[in-house]
């Protein structure tokens, strides 16, 4: 039996077989780029000047009509009055978000379509992209319902715990995660798996795949004209997409899925799809027709989520007959590089560390399992069946501290990221800074 290798190594452009079959890039010449580049620029100033558009009908001086969906609902304390008021952040059809505040004891308006007539506050274009303010004179409720609800209702009728409700309706169609369980996950490292991503469209395609493919094979005979990979793999792209409609174009997994029907078209047609310029390619395009996809936090998490997985897979390849190498110790070794590599991109936007966060490596991957068993769980009616252990986990007494990533550190640790894509040492050094960083968390929250 071989022994197991594994290699950190530069791949090569060239196979050892040279009259070997071999996928092609999409993009190979300067000439290709540019144009790409030139017709991407086209789209996103055309995307851009229809989003200026909305921002010149903003008048801070004359009183506005805004209809749209209430997509969070919170209370804070006033520091000067120290009396609390409730926060409202509504999203319009055209995907704007305002926020607007009551200091009235309203109801909880959660999910409701709501119509705010004020006025705007001072906001700039780049701003207005992000989100806006406005002091609402009046806010009533409309009669357009969220076509979600009666999902909802039937998600939170399986749990006894409201809160295990709200974590499930996260998970399943991207709402709103409470305050509670949002600095929980935070602090336990495994927001990425409770916001939906690429991960989960990754996990949801394995399964779809292997569900179809274990029914095609069955009536295949009938037609066996019909290419299996193409079939399948166009259903799977099909449903994916009504997902994402569900999840009202959620942009890490709008990112997602652009990048899975793209990759899906090009596998197809023999074209490379592991290789960082397919990636960039599609987060170019993403940008291009979304224009507010430059400000989200989610998206650029996600974006260099999968950067990282194309590096460690630049770098390190396995050579082994060994079940348990290929299916555990290499998988927790991939998810340990992983995580460090996020560290200090998560801790420039979110400061919460705890003894805990180590766990949400093994944690990631039991979902693998959980995400897909808990679907038809609540399929069935059983939703209920994880809440004891879900429990358990929420109700981990965490000592945190807050540590944020300086911005000279975020900046210097992209730079070596990007280098790593052609240096090896820039790799390795991206890879020192990284482990670093989480040994200088745990140094902090030690001497805390």
């Amino acid at each position: 039996m071989p022994p197991k290798r594994l290699f950190l190594h530069r791949h090569s452009t060239h196979g050892s077989n040279p009259h070997a079959l071999s996928p092609i890039a999409i993009l190979h010449t300067k000439a290709q780029w540019l144009l790409f580049l030139a017709l991407c620029l086209i789209v996103f100033l055309g995307n851009l000047a229809l989003e200026y558009s909305h921002y010149r009908a903003l008048d801070s001086d004359t009183p506005i009509i805004i209809h749209g969906q209430v997509i969070a609902q919170y209370t804070k304390t006033s520091p000067k009055t120290n009396q609390p008021y409730e926060v409202l952040k509504v999203r319009t059809e055209s995907g704007e978000i305002f926020y607007t505040t009551s200091k009235e004891d309203i109801k909880n308006l959660l999910h409701t379509y709501v119509r705010i007539y004020g006025k705007s506050a001072k906001c700039s274009f780049w701003q207005y992209l992000q989100s806006c303010l406005i002091t609402s004179f009046s806010l009533s409720l409309e009669s357009t319902r969220d076509y979600r609800n009666s999902l909802r209702t039937f998600i939170d009728s399986q749990h006894t715990d409201s809160l295990l409700g709200a974590f499930y309706k996260t998970l399943y169609i991207a709402d709103f995660l409470p305050k509670e369980l949002r600095d929980i996950s935070n602090t336990l490292g495994i927001a990425h798996l409770i916001a939906i991503s690429g991960f989960h469209l990754g996990i949801l395609s394995l399964v779809l795949g292997f569900s179809l493919g274990f029914i095609y094979k069955r009536v295949h005979r009938f037609f066996p004209y019909r290419n299996s990979f193409f079939d399948i793999g166009f259903i799977t792209i099909v449903v994916l997409f009504g997902y994402l409609v569900l999840l009202s174009f959620s942009p890490s997994f709008l990112r997602a899925w652009v990048m899975a029907c793209v990759g899906f078209v090009m596998v197809y047609q023999g074209i490379k799809i592991l290789h960082f310029s397919f990636l960039f390619m599609v987060g170019i395009l993403c940008i291009s027709f979304f224009p507010r996809l430059l400000f989200s936090i989610g998206f650029f998490l996600s974006f260099f989520g999968v950067f990282y997985i194309y590096l460690f897979l630049h770098y390190f390849t396995f050579s082994s007959r060994s079940l348990v190498f290929k299916f555990v110790l290499f998988p927790i070794m991939f998810n340990i590089i992983i995580f460090a590599n996020m560290l200090i991109l998560v801790h420039f936007f979110f400061p919460y560390f705890s003894l805990y966060t180590i766990i949400s490596i093994p944690l990631t991957l039991v979902f693998t399992i959980f995400f897909p068993a808990s679907v038809v769980a609540h399929l069935l009616g059983f939703g209920g069946i994880f809440d004891v252990p879900l429990h358990m986990l929420f109700s981990l007494n965490l000592d945190s501290i807050e540590v944020f990533a300086p911005i000279w550190l975020f900046v210097s640790y992209l730079t070596l990221s990007l280098l790593a894509m052609r240096y090896i040492t820039a790799y390795i050094a991206s890879l020192f800074l990284s482990f670093g960083f989480w040994g200088y968390l745990y140094y902090s929250l030690w001497v805390a």
